[in-house]
């Protein structure tokens, strides 16, 4: 008996197997220690105070748009969404900036 997938979960499948490739195990995630919420951030921000320039937040990537070498993407934790910007320099000062695309 052969179960056939939708392709919604052959699309995840893939995904799945490509990060794989770049030789990243998504399973079991590795402990991760969260400094904020979405929401802290957002009541919280100050930009004179400079404070927020270094989290740890985790959730779930809702939508992303990636504008050359710049890209914003909108976060969702348990406490709400924040949108994110972030630069390929930022994340790929010497590694392989292909990848930041992907």
């Amino acid at each position: 008996m052969s179960i056939e997938l939708s392709e919604q979960e052959q699309l995840r499948r893939q995904s799945l197997a490509a990060l794989r490739e770049l030789g990243i195990d998504p399973y079991p995630a590795a402990r991760y220690e969260v400094t904020a919420t979405t929401r802290e951030i957002a009541e919280n921000f100050d930009e004179t105070k400079g404070n927020y320039g270094d989290v740890r937040i985790a959730g779930r990537i809702m939508t992303r748009r990636i504008m050359g070498s710049a890209s914003f993407f909108e976060l969702q934790d348990h406490t709400g969404r924040i949108q994110v910007y972030i630069r390929r320099d930022d994340i790929c000062p010497e590694g392989d900036p292909t990848l930041y695309n992907t």
